[in-house]
């Protein structure tokens, strides 16, 4: 690394650590005053308060550090053509792609960074953060469901019923039908409840249909002839949160999902979001460099002007796009990564015309 390089670097990493507690500080206060109400209300503690600030922090932190890298570049770049510093150089003959280098791979090692410290810390403190949240405003959540539909995970044995009752766990309504490999009805069961018992379910006053052939059908009140053994956890409401999960658990959250005939495309474009939303630092980055050095004035606020709208137009596009995956006009992959990939492309574009 050559002083040229080394300068640019002093120049930009202590404007992103400002800028990264300015941001954090930021959320925290929005998060904060969005609760304070149902805090005292509640009769909060100052010190639970506090915690749960805490336990906000790296979430902030991963919010606002690809705003802050965006801010941190187009300051030091305008600033360094105010001062006339990047004229000389450029009039020197010294490339920008050279002069940039360090700062790409600063921004590359922070977007690795920056996927194992949301999977390793800011996944694990939010939930942590949620659950403290719900204990302190006094938030219950019911795992009791209604209108179940579930397929076993041997894909031979559907259930469908009424309610689920998590306190007893007890199904109400319940209708299952058995299939052979063919997918032909082998057998049905109906009863107007069920309760987990010894790992599997035990129906109340039920009735089976046993399909021996096509004109043979025999009807019994005593006999079960299939297996009901599918956990409660299936039939439980679907409470959980991709965004609170490892990457190897929600994937396994959502295999269990496909499995119970769930919907799944949002919990599986979020779980792709995990890998592509830390690449945001370095496509920021990218725009910054290109559009920094075009302001001449008011350096400050025309960086953080041009931070919060390259900002919100990528939240928005993304936000879009996932939902577009929820509703099943695109595919999870595709909503999860075509904003990168569009933003990647506008950024080359931009940085091919940018001031050298």
């Amino acid at each position: 690394m050559n002083l040229l390089q080394r300068y640019l670097l002093k120049q930009f990493v202590p404007v992103c650590v400002v800028a990264l507690l300015f941001f954090v500080l930021m959320l925290q206060l929005g998060d904060l005053f969005a609760n304070l109400w149902k805090y005292l209300s509640n009769e909060v503690p100052l010190r639970s308060v506090v915690k749960v600030l805490l336990l906000y922090a790296p979430k902030c932190v991963s919010f606002a550090l690809p705003l802050s890298v965006l801010f941190a570049a187009a300051y030091t770049m305008g600033n360094m053509y105010a001062r006339n510093e990047l004229t000389s150089i450029f009039a020197s003959g010294y490339p920008l792609y050279l002069l940039i280098l360090p700062l790409l791979v600063v921004g590359l090692l922070l977007s690795f960074g920056m996927f194992y410290f949301e999977d390793r810390v800011v996944i694990q403190t939010l939930s942590e953060k949620n659950n403290l949240n719900r204990l302190l405003l006094k938030q219950q959540q019911t795992l009791s469901n209604t209108n179940i539909v579930v397929l076993s995970h041997d894909g031979k044995i559907i259930y469908t019923a009424d309610y689920y009752q998590d306190a007893d766990k007890k199904l109400y309504s319940l209708f299952v039908v058995e299939r052979d490999q063919e997918g032909n009805i082998v057998s049905i069961l109906q009863s107007p409840s069920a309760r987990w018992i010894d790992s599997k379910w035990q129906p109340e006053d039920f009735i089976t249909y046993l399909f021996a052939d096509a004109s043979d059908v025999l009807i019994s009140k005593k006999t079960i002839p299939m297996m009901l053994d599918e956990p409660p956890e299936t039939f439980q409401r679907n409470v959980a949160s991709v965004e609170e999960l490892t990457a190897p658990d929600a994937k396994k959250y959502i295999q269990t999902l496909k499995k119970a005939g769930l919907p799944f495309s949002e919990h599986l474009a979020n779980y792709y979001k995990r890998f592509s939303f830390p690449l945001t630092i370095f496509i920021v980055l990218l725009f910054s460099i290109s559009l920094g050095g075009r302001f001449k004035k008011n350096i400050m606020l025309m960086s953080l002007l041009l931070s919060l709208s390259i900002a919100v137009l990528y939240y928005v596009t993304q936000m879009i796009t996932m939902l577009f995956a929820k509703w099943e006009y695109i595919s999870p992959l595709a909503g999860a990564w075509s904003p990168v990939l569009l933003f990647i492309i506008a950024s080359i574009v931009i940085l091919k015309y940018a001031r050298t």
